[in-house]
């Protein structure tokens, strides 16, 4: 089967490293790493041009799992250190096992790369594979699916609302997403959410803009399928902005890549990245704020006429319902590790306060951990990371980070929220690791 590839001109794969390098015009290479195994072939269709092949194994570091470590092209595998200055070659190149991989190209003429040579990627390479990309369920989440989904049906009611809630998942190539997705569609199947919340990070937002897209369309597209609404509270990886990628998104493209699914459900000016979504059958209206701009001083914080459509929307909520706020920074900067202010933290407070006899609670990821802050007039609730990791240092005091291991349970983490606005009851059904919590707003 013929697998269709994607480069950019302008593009190197370092041989030291097997990292991608820009500013190189007279290379071209893929940006995302291909699946191969054993059998599949490269083969040079034009013979204007050489092709090198840097491979990397399925294994890799568990750094990343229990450290603070971001790999800088957002692939948990491990290069072979195979690509070198005298491996370019035309012909063909067979793969001898499974591996990841990417692909480096140079002219025969020694010229620089155009556009139009990207665009025709595949009249210049074939790649041929028989790799499925074919999930098979892992034993270690049989029994807590089973269990989440019977604990989901013990806690509903006709005054519910029930969503499926998960946050930082962090997209990597070889990572752990698929058995996620797996497990919430499996519980989902069983015991049927009313929609999904994701509270941002949906990657590392490290790589060009689109890698990332077609990242973010892995998990959104993964969502999807459960066919209820999914609603997205936009994380600062998002951004693609993490550690000064040359590549973010401005607003208009996070708003058109990750909210225009609820376009449906939700009360938004089509431009602007919050929004709130009302379950009129429970009387309860949610509300998902915008909580990172790279272009601020201050980046962490929401922006003031983020603040002022707050207020406008509290007071116009209806008297007899309830609010439950989501976002992906938490409000307050003593309950995060990386900042002594949030911008206009203490204004978002003091307006969600004075509505306190309506909110029951504000949501949010970003800590990779679990915490419930009882210090203001409503609870402030966080959420684990759904990405594998585990480590407790870089986390506000307080807070409860859950231990992790691959291939086990422990490896996955998500919640099923149920809203109950007539009892003020608030409960998080944990899948994975961690515990169940309920509050009683």
């Amino acid at each position: 089967m013929r697998h269709m590839l994607d480069a950019r001109a302008g593009v190197t794969i370092y041989a030291s490293t097997g990292m991608i390098g820009f500013n190189q015009p007279d290379r071209m290479s893929t940006l995302h790493f291909y699946h191969a195994v054993k059998g599949d072939s490269i083969r040079l269709l034009d013979d204007n041009y050489y092709f090198n092949v840097a491979t990397y194994s399925l294994d890799f570091d568990d750094k990343y799992i229990y450290t603070y470590s971001y790999q800088e092209n957002e692939s948990w595998t491990t290069y072979r250190g195979d690509l070198r200055g005298d491996t370019y070659r035309k012909g063909v190149y067979i793969f001898e096992e499974e591996v990841f991989f990417r692909i480096c190209l140079k002219r025969a003429d020694g010229k620089d790369f155009t556009e139009y040579e990207a665009e025709r990627i595949n009249e210049i390479l074939l790649f041929e594979t028989s790799y499925k990309d074919e999930y098979i369920p892992k034993k270690c989440f049989e029994d807590e699916i089973i269990k989440t989904a019977a604990d989901v049906k013990k806690f509903r009611n006709k005054n519910s609302v029930v969503l499926g809630l998960l946050t930082d998942s962090h997209y990597t190539v070889n990572g752990t997403w698929h058995d996620t997705a797996y497990n919430i569609s499996a519980v989902h199947s069983i015991s049927p959410f009313d929609a999904i919340v994701h509270l941002g990070d949906l990657t590392d937002g490290m790589v060009p803009k689109s890698v990332t897209r077609d990242y973010v369309n892995i998990i959104i597209n993964d969502l999807k399928k459960t066919n209820v609404p999914l609603y997205i509270a936009i994380g600062n990886h998002d951004t693609n902005y993490f550690r000064g990628n040359k590549e973010p998104f401005t607003i208009q493209e996070q708003c058109e890549i990750y909210l225009k699914n609820n376009c449906l459900h939700a009360e938004r000016d089509m431009d602007k990245p919050y929004y709130y979504v009302d379950f009129n059958d429970i009387n309860l209206r949610s509300i998902f704020l915008y909580s990172f701009d790279y272009n601020e001083n201050v980046r962490y914080g929401f922006p003031s006429e983020e603040i002022l459509w707050l207020d406008k929307v509290l007071c116009n909520t209806p008297d007899n319902y309830k609010i439950v706020v989501f976002s992906h920074v938490p409000p307050l900067a003593e309950i995060h590790y990386w900042s002594n202010e949030i911008r206009n933290g203490n204004e978002l407070i003091e307006i969600l306060e004075k509505h306190s006899d309506k909110v029951m609670a504000y949501i949010h990821g970003h800590n990779h951990a679990d915490q419930i802050y009882t210090k203001r007039k409503f609870p402030i609730i966080s959420i684990g990371s759904t990405k594998i990791e585990y480590f407790e240092d870089k986390k506000p005091e307080g807070a409860l980070t859950p231990k992790r291991k691959l291939n086990t349970l422990s490896q996955d983490l998500w919640d099923v929220l149920i809203i109950t606005p007539s009892e003020n009851r608030i409960n998080l059904l944990r899948f994975g690791a961690g515990e169940d919590r309920t509050i009683y707003c």
